[in-house]
């Protein structure tokens, strides 16, 4: 599951904006891989926000097949707008103020780690579940939820 989190409203409000509209073309994971290729690591690399911009956004993501004017369009919708404040709102129930932040079987990890840690924690995770008896595809709605976290649930399950 993928929830927005503004951290920086002034450098990636429209970037959030355009990862809904995106995702309304059918299109988000090849926005959100081209936002870190092509706006995050331009970013990093000239510290010019402008990289991570609307026009910029606006400029790239025709190479991977988003319709620009129709992106532009649901960026400035209030669908887009409402899931962005919807989403914060939802993070702020479980104190999440910063990212990347996961929830790995109902456990919050905040901050960023390395591939290895990151696999470590997975892995752990996975052994938990196996002990326990619960088939896997049942563990997080059996155990995970189980435990009361109801309100976390995603939309429409």
């Amino acid at each position: 599951m993928f929830k927005n989190l503004v951290v920086h409203p002034q450098t990636v409000a429209r970037a959030h904006l355009a990862g809904c509209a995106a995702a309304n073309q059918g299109k988000f994971k090849e926005y959100y891989n081209l936002f870190w290729e092509k706006g995050f690591k331009a970013y990093q690399e000239s510290r010019d926000a402008s990289k991570m911009g609307e026009e910029a956004i606006l400029s790239w993501v025709s190479s991977v097949g988003i319709d620009p004017a129709k992106l532009k369009a649901d960026m400035d919708g209030q669908d887009c707008k409402g899931l962005i404040d919807s989403d914060a709102a939802e993070m702020r129930k479980f104190r999440v103020g910063s990212t990347p932040s996961f929830f790995i079987n109902g456990k919050y990890v905040a901050g960023a780690m390395d591939a290895g840690a990151f696999k470590q924690l997975i892995e752990r995770e996975l052994k938990i579940v196996e002990a326990s008896g619960v088939p896997a595809a049942e563990y997080y709605e059996k155990v995970v939820m189980g435990k009361g976290e109801k309100a976390f649930k995603a939309a429409g399950k």
